[in-house]
Order: C-alpha cells, then sequence, then structure tokens
C-alpha cells in the first residue's frame, strides 16, 4: 500500500502510517506536472490545501483508492470525479476547529479595533489616538453564517464578550442552537439584525456570492465581516465598493476567491480591511492534529473497515454495520436478476425497503441494487462510492421508498424498473441471518435461492408445459437443482424458476422458446 503525502503535512502522519504497514513518499512541494507523472503508482494521496487533485490528476490515478485531506475544507478535491471512479475522500472534521475558531476572534477583534492599521502606524512613527477609535464587542450582536464545529466555537467565546449570537444553518435544529444560547433565524433576518457577520460555511453553488450587492442592502450601516471560511463566498468587487461606500465599517479576511491573492485586488488598498493569508488552521497544535488525524483514520480503514470522515462515501459506512450485510448481497442479487430479465433501457429505477430494520440503510441498500444492476449492464467498474453518480451518467432516474410494514414478511427490498408503460418488479427478503430468497417477480409470488444458473420462463397456466421444458433439460444432460412454480390469481399465467447445475446454451433456451405456451424465457447467472 503505497501512500504519497504533499503539502508538507507533518511528520507524525508519515511516521504512524509507516508504523502499521504503509510504504510512504513524501513530497511537500509538488508540481502539477509532477503529480500527474507519478500520480499512478499510489493508492492513497494525503494533502492540505495547496495541492489541486482535479478531475485530470484522479484520471490518472488508476490505482488511487483513498484522497485524504489533512484538514477540514475539500474544495481542492474534485469530490464528483472522484466519486464518479469509486475513490474515498476523507477529511479531518474537527481538527483544526480550535485554532480556525481563535482566529476568527482575533480577527473580529482586530477589525473592530483596528489593531494592526493602529500598530503599523505606531511603528512608522505616528501617534494618532483619534484615528483609531474603536468599536465594542459588548452588546453587539453577532450573526454565525454556518453553525458548524467552528461557528459554535466561536459563538461559545464571543458569548464570553457579551454579544448576541444569532445564526442561519438549515441543517441545524432550532432545540439545539437554543440549548447553546444562539437564535436560529431567516437568513435574510441575520442580515438584517447583525452588526458582526462571522462566515462558516463550506463553498458551493448555493454559497458562491452568498454576500454581494443584494444582501449588502439589507444590513445596518457599518456593519463588521469576517471571513475565515472560504474565498468566493463574499463577492469581493462588492465588498470593496461596500466598504468605499461605508455600508461595510471593516472587514477581516484570511481567505479569497483567487489564492495566493492577486496584489491588484482592490481590497488589499482599502484601510478598513485586515487581510491573513488562510492562516487560520496554521497553528502548531492544528497542523499536528489534523496529521495525526488523516493518518489514523487511513489505519482505522485498513484494519477494521470504518470510514471515519468520509465525506462521499456515506453508503460504504453503513454498509460495515452488523446485520446489514446479507441484506446488500440480496439487493445486489436483485438489481443484477432486474438488469438479466429485461433488456429494456431503465428510464427509472424505484428501490422500496419494507421493515423497520431496513430504514436506516436505504441508501446503501440503493446503493447494492444500482451496483448489481449496472455491474450487468456495463463493463466500467461500479462500487458503493460511484454508483450513484453512474446511474445518473446513464440516464437513469432514481427514486428510494420506505414503508414501515409488509404484511407478508417482516424485512422485504423490492426494485422496480420503469421505462415508458413498460415496468418489471423483483423482490426478495432474508431467512435467518444469511439466507436469501427472491420471493416475488412482477405479479407472481416465487421463492427461490438467486444463485448459479437459472432459467426463468413464463407460460399459459396448462398441463404438460414444466414436463415438456424438463424433457429438454435431460436431452441436454442438465441435472435439476431446484424448481419453484406459480401462477397469477386468475390461473390463466404461470411463471416458473428451473436451478440447474451446469451451462445452459441458447439452444436450449430457444428450444424452450418453442414449447407450447412457454414465452420470455431467460437465462440468469448469479
Amino acid at each position: 500500500m503505497k501512500v504519497l503525502i504533499t503539502d508538507g503535512v507533518d511528520p507524525q502522519c508519515a511516521q504512524i502510517l509507516k508504523q502499521n504497514g504503509f510504504e510512504v513518499t513524501e513530497i511537500p512541494k509538488i508540481s502539477k506536472e509532477e503529480l500527474k507523472e507519478i500520480i499512478g503508482n499510489f493508492d492513497k494521496l494525503i494533502v492540505r490545501s495547496a495541492t489541486k487533485v482535479t478531475a485530470e490528476i484522479i484520471e490518472l490515478g488508476k490505482k488511487l483508492k483513498l484522497i485524504g485531506r489533512a484538514g477540514a475544507g475539500v474544495d481542492n478535491i474534485d469530490i464528483e470525479a472522484a466519486t464518479r471512479n469509486g475513490i474515498i475522500v476523507m477529511n479531518t472534521p474537527g481538527g483544526n476547529t480550535i485554532s480556525a475558531a481563535e482566529h476568527t476572534c482575533g480577527m473580529m477583534l482586530a477589525a473592530a479595533r483596528q489593531i494592526p492599521q493602529a500598530t503599523a502606524e505606531l511603528k512608522n512613527g505616528k501617534w494618532d489616538k483619534k484615528k483609531f477609535m474603536g468599536v465594542e464587542l459588548d452588546g453587539k450582536t453577532l450573526s454565525i453564517i454556518g453553525l458548524g464545529k467552528i461557528g459554535r466555537e466561536v459563538a461559545f467565546r464571543m458569548q464570553a464578550f457579551g454579544m448576541k449570537t444569532i445564526a442561519y444553518d438549515p441543517m441545524i435544529p432550532d432545540e439545539y442552537a437554543a440549548h447553546l444560547n444562539i437564535a436560529l433565524l431567516p437568513l435574510h433576518e441575520n442580515f438584517k439584525q447583525a452588526d458582526f457577520i462571522t462566515i462558516h460555511s463550506s463553498l458551493n453553488e448555493s454559497t458562491r456570492n452568498l454576500i454581494a450587492n443584494d444582501t449588502f442592502a439589507l444590513m445596518k450601516q457599518g456593519v463588521i465581516i469576517v471571513n475565515c471560511a472560504r474565498g468566493g463566498i463574499i463577492n469581493e468587487a462588492d465588498l470593496a465598493e461596500a466598504i468605499a461606500s461605508g455600508k461595510v465599517g471593516a472587514a477581516a479576511l484570511d481567505v479569497f476567491e483567487t489564492e495566493p491573492v492577486q496584489q491588484d485586488n482592490p481590497l488589499l488598498k482599502l484601510e478598513r480591511v485586515v487581510a491573513t493569508p488562510h492562516i487560520a488552521a496554521s497553528t502548531n497544535e492544528a497542523q499536528v492534529k489534523v496529521a495525526v488525524q488523516i493518518a489514523e483514520q487511513i489505519v482505522e480503514w485498513k484494519q477494521k473497515g470504518k470510514l471515519e470522515g468520509a465525506v462521499n462515501a456515506s453508503a460504504v459506512e453503513l454498509a460495515q454495520t452488523p446485520g446489514v450485510r446479507s441484506y446488500l448481497a440480496l439487493a445486489e442479487k436483485l438489481g443484477a436478476t432486474l438488469a438479466q430479465l429485461t433488456a429494456i433501457q431503465a428510464n427509472k429505477i424505484v428501490v422500496t425497503t419494507s421493515g423497520e430494520f431496513l430504514q436506516k440503510f436505504s441508501e446503501v441498500i440503493t446503493a447494492a441494487a444500482l451496483k448489481g444492476f449496472l455491474d450487468i449492464r456495463q463493463t466500467k467498474d461500479t462500487n458503493y462510492i460511484n454508483v450513484f453518480t453512474m446511474a445518473k451518467e446513464t440516464g437513469i432516474t432514481l427514486e428510494q421508498k420506505f414503508e414501515k410494514e409488509n404484511p407478508d414478511y417482516t424485512n422485504l427490498i423490492r426494485i422496480e424498473l420503469e421505462n415508458g408503460a413498460t415496468k418489471r418488479m423483483i423482490g426478495g427478503t432474508v431467512f435467518g441471518d444469511k439466507e436469501l430468497r427472491i420471493v416475488m417477480i412482477d405479479r407472481f409470488i416465487v421463492e427461490f435461492k438467486p444463485e448459479g444458473t437459472i432459467i426463468i420462463y413464463n407460460n399459459i397456466d396448462q398441463p404438460g408445459v414444466i414436463a415438456q421444458v424438463t424433457q429438454l433439460l435431460l436431452l441436454h444432460n442438465l441435472n435439476v437443482a431446484s424448481i419453484a412454480l406459480s401462477r397469477d390469481e386468475e390461473k390463466k399465467l404461470a411463471i416458473t424458476a428451473i436451478v440447474v447445475d451446469g451451462g445452459v446454451t441458447t439452444t436450449l433456451l430457444d428450444e424452450i422458446s418453442t414449447v407450447n405456451g412457454v414465452s420470455d424465457s431467460t437465462l440468469l447467472s448469479l
């Protein structure tokens, strides 16, 4: 297992990995071209923020199984490309929380009291007390945009300064925020009420340019803004105009849309801007924490299959839960069976789980069903990480459903395939701990093990059909392992599944199809 570490990750990371049997190569400063040349030799890549793990790099990393980020942010990694290629992306949430929170608080104080500007003037021989009139934090309202670990730590510290804390985070329950003495408000109310705004959200399409001219218009005159999260969340040109006009009293920025920041950036020319070069997590303690954390997470994955910190592999993590493995195997078998039962293109796949035990495993069961289906339908490697992306790329619309209970089975998985008016369905369950069973196909209740070579056919429900089919099997020297039969409620149509020992030729299938009343004969290999 070969690991490449870039960006000057603390040496303890490599030390822990080596102690646990990994072969480690460290290149603290690596160019894009050099990375492209050597990435194909490594199973795992560990980076900080400097290395850009683009789709091109990922495609060249034919052996890559994991990309580790020694830090919280993963915007320098193409998550979609990694997911498409079945590569786990793992970060270290919480490792630099305290450092980032403390830097945010320091930046807030620096902006409010103009500490860097006053220091610079004093060192230049000027003593101008009136110029650097500041504002107190006590009694002011602080808006926290993004109430994750760092946001919560900032709230705790600034409450000690006497600040009233409000926040916006659609993922946090009101009760939890209230327990932290934080009022959750709509985004526009945060902008209207805040004297100070600090940003702690990730950068994505919904947060890009979140703070711009239209949101500045909602804010109080003289509001102070701090961003130690990600560049691009604030429109920098609009912020420069808002500071110049006095709408924004001051800004403290540790991050920029383009890094290293360009020297012609208008924000750097404004006196009321405090700026640092993306150093919120740059403390000795934080760098040791994230280095040790990412190494330990990788070791845990190797030794126990545990995926702590995996940002794109929730299905893989759920799959490690005891008791669910048999249902995952069943879901794959169901998907593979459905793919072989019909040749039609799947426009829509619906995966329904029934039973309280399966409720929390809906996502991973769906991943398993899709994997089974796509493994039959295409040659490209699929796994629980990339299967949702691959299904989308092949034009499949996915729907997941849950039923609290089924009248006939304690736990049941059903998969439906749709293409216009054409629909096929298959369902299965697990008896005991490991006995997988298919129990329904379309409108038929039919039970058999989904393993080995299976001939399935539909026929008119009339005497003599099964006798003629088994006679053909005898002529082809095939032994029958088991037979499952079922007919519809009207007793007009039937379905038969015959598990046989040995290979089935296309000639035999054709001969079965010529038996009077038989239709839709299919061979399953499971």
